[in-house]
Order: structure tokens, then C-alpha cells, then sequence
């Protein structure tokens, strides 16, 4: 019986996501992983070695016996994915080529001053930069951009971005679409930084995860059965909108860099950074930290009645300063209130996490470029050069 078009299809597809995967394989080797027949596997390699996604290589020592094969291995610069992390104060940019090696690692303090098109044009200018360095032909290029705001269902609409206010709505994100080549997509922050503690980090073990980003603002992002959700409008996990006091105050505003240094100036306390109010046992420094802890309180007692996750990842620099007694504190907070509490744990990937979860994603959208099925494009773990990556910003 002839082959129909959408076996063709499943066959490439399941090839291809072995091979996506990284590693060394034989033809006898596709064979055994993927189950299909040696006559089909021989039939999607020479197609892939027609299209310069595949190439041979070595000789393979296979089996027992020590039996030969030739080595299949993807043409890795045929594709490139970049990463965007942009935050309120510092912009990070990864890109990877196809396998997810090669990482090229960049960060700039992020231009607040620039209105929406020419923060959109600084952009794309340097991510173009980075398609640059992988100049192969016929290179497929996929760009995925984490914004500081609930990113909307169709992908380009932005709210709640109080430290970046302008990228709300969707001319920030048409013009960088119109800017770049290939594949280009938005999501939320700390949605893309929860990616990547997943795929990389402190929650790859973990099926529903919460991650709080707590940096110039507040972000969360939630993870259930180790998918990353945003809703029709992006708030899910929108934690920080909740109130905490009688004057209305919300979690990003007690919890966030800006809203710290804000009730340091009110305060009268002379600090340079808000890591400096952690370590300041002065009354007036503590009666900050306590409104921190208590609003950090509260979107932990949140998080836990809406998803009870198995941990709450914390990351962002202001994270850093939560110590293990205050961690204590803030697990027996809800557990006054509700009986059961997540595990919380600090981030393993720190300020590459929302980078990485991007860049996790964009190599997620190259898979399919290249016909691999979605869900198994979504499976395939890049073997992401992380001792590289996770090196002091010096060194890398």
C-alpha cells in the first residue's frame, strides 16, 4: 500500500524529533527509537539529505558486536532562534542555532526613555545582529520576546507593563514584528522565565509550578501539568494586581524594586539599592521589609488556594535578597491559613531564566518550521550549553 501524505508527514516528523533532540544516530539507530520500518527510515533521511537539513558524518560504533553506521546529524545552522528578555532595567538577548548550541549571549541596559517605535526599532536592530552571526542560506529564524505586561491571546496586545508603560496595546509589538524576518512572538516574562526553570532549572522535576519574578516590579507566572498558561487577555497569574492593604496598595507596589526605593524615599531612609533595605535593621527599613513580606504573603496564599503548586520558583534581583528565615516565615504564613503550602526555592538559572525559557520557545517554533508535529516540537529538551551560559558575566 502506498504511502499517504500524512504518513509521509508523521514519519518526518518522528524522525525529525529524535535528531532535534541532539545526540548521535545511526540509521539502524532511527530505526530502533522511532520504530519505523529501515525501508522508511532510509526514505526520510535521503529526503532530509536532499533538503540540507541532515547530514552524514562519522562512523558510529553500534551494538554488541560492534557493528558500523554512518552518523545522521541535523545541519544545525539552518536555524537560528533568539531570545529576548526585556525587562524594566536591563534587556537580555540568546541566541542559539537549531540544537540549541552555539549560544550567543548579550545584555544592555534597557533605553526607558525611547517611545514605543524607537524602543521597538532598538530592538530589532540588535536581534537582527544576532540573525546576522548565522549566516547559512536558506536559514529559518525564530524570535520570541518577553515583555514586562500580560501579553494577549492573539499575541501582540500588552497590559499592565507599569514599568515599561510604553509597550501597552500593540504598536511596540506590530512594529517589531514588521522589523524582523521569520517567526516572531511575544509572551509574558515571568510566563517565559517559569519556561525555563522548567526545561532547565528548579522546576524541571515539577508538574504545576508558580514562578515569582520580583524585579523592578512583580510578575508570576503558572505552570499546570508543566504547561505554561496566559488566558484570552495574558492575566492569568497576574498576582501583582491583587491588593493588600486599606490603602489599596497592590503586591507589585510593596514588592517591587521601584515600589521599595519609593517607600525608602517616603520613609526618609538613604539607601542606594533595595537590596540595601534587607540588610538596614533600622525601624523604619523593617517596617518596609515587613509591608514586603506581608504582600509577598499574600500572592503565596493566592497562588496556592488557585493552583496548589508543588513550588513557587522565586527569581528576579530583589529575590535574592529573601533569606532562608524569611522563606520560613512566609511558608508559615500559609500555613496559619490553608493546609497545604508549596515548597519555595530560589531560581537556578537567575537572570538567564527568562531569556532561556524564550529562547526555549523560538526553537520550539523552528521544529515546527521544519515540520515537525507541535506536540512533539514542544517535547524536544535542547541540550542548551548551560555551564556556558550560567558562567559569571565576565567570563562568558
Amino acid at each position: 500500500m502506498a504511502e499517504t501524505a500524512d504518513a509521509r508527514w508523521a514519519n518526518r516528523s518522528s524522525l525529525l524529533a529524535v535528531l532535534l533532540a541532539g545526540g548521535q544516530h545511526s540509521r539502524a539507530g532511527l530505526t530502533q527509537q522511532t520504530g519505523l520500518s529501515a525501508a522508511t527510515v532510509s526514505r526520510v533521511v535521503e529526503g532530509l539529505l536532499d533538503e540540507g537539513l541532515v547530514r552524514e558524518g562519522a562512523v558510529l560504533q553500534t551494538g554488541r558486536r560492534g557493528r558500523q553506521g554512518v552518523v545522521i546529524e541535523v545541519a544545525a545552522e539552518r536555524g537560528v532562534a533568539v531570545g529576548v528578555d526585556l525587562g524594566g532595567t536591563t534587556c537580555r538577548f540568546l541566541a542559539t542555532d537549531l540544537l540549541g548550541h552555539s549560544p550567543r549571549y548579550r545584555e544592555e541596559p534597557t533605553p526607558r526613555h525611547l517611545a514605543a517605535d524607537d524602543l521597538a526599532d532598538w530592538l530589532a536592530e540588535r536581534v537582527r545582529a544576532l540573525y546576522a552571526d548565522a549566516a547559512a542560506p536558506d536559514v529559518l529564524r525564530a524570535g520570541v520576546i518577553g515583555l514586562p505586561g500580560a501579553v494577549a491571546a492573539d499575541g501582540l496586545g500588552v497590559r499592565g507593563a507599569t514599568n515599561l508603560p510604553q509597550i501597552e496595546g500593540d504598536l511596540f509589538t506590530r512594529r517589531v514584528r514588521r522589523a524582523l524576518e521569520g517567526t516572531v512572538a511575544f509572551g509574558n516574562d515571568a510566563d517565559l522565565a517559569l519556561e525555563g526553570e522548567l526545561r532547565h532549572g528548579a522546576a524541571r522535576t515539577a508538574d504545576t509550578a508558580v514562578m515569582f519574578t520580583v524585579g523592578a516590579g512583580f510578575g508570576a507566572g503558572v505552570a499546570v501539568n508543566r504547561h505554561v498558561r496566559g488566558g484570552p487577555t495574558g492575566l492569568v497569574g497576574e498576582f501583582g494586581f491583587l491588593p493588600v492593604d486599606s490603602d489599596d496598595h497592590t503586591v507589585e507596589e510593596l514588592v517591587g524594586a521601584e515600589g521599595l526605593m519609593r517607600a525608602a524615599r517616603e520613609a526618609g531612609l538613604d539607601v542606594a539599592t533595595a537590596a540595601d533595605l534587607f540588610v538596614d535593621s533600622s525601624p523604619a527599613a523593617r517596617a518596609v521589609i515587613d509591608r514586603f513580606e506581608r504582600a509577598l504573603g499574600v500572592a503565596l496564599i493566592a497562588v496556592t488556594i488557585a493552583y496548589e503548586p508543588e513550588l513557587v520558583v522565586l527569581g528576579g534581583r530583589v529575590s535574592a535578597s529573601i533569606d532562608a528565615a524569611m522563606t520560613t516565615r512566609l511558608r508559615e504564613r500559609v500555613r496559619r491559613r490553608l493546609p497545604a503550602c508549596p515548597e519555595l526555592v530560589h531560581s537556578e538559572l537567575a537572570d538567564l531564566a527568562g531569556a532561556l525559557g524564550a529562547v526555549s520557545r523560538g526553537l520550539t517554533a523552528l521544529r515546527v518550521r521544519f515540520d515537525v508535529a507541535a506536540d512533539a516540537a514542544a517535547a524536544v529538551r535542547a541540550d542548551l550549553e548551560l555551564p556556558t551560559l550560567l558562567a559569571p558575566a565576565g567570563t562568558r
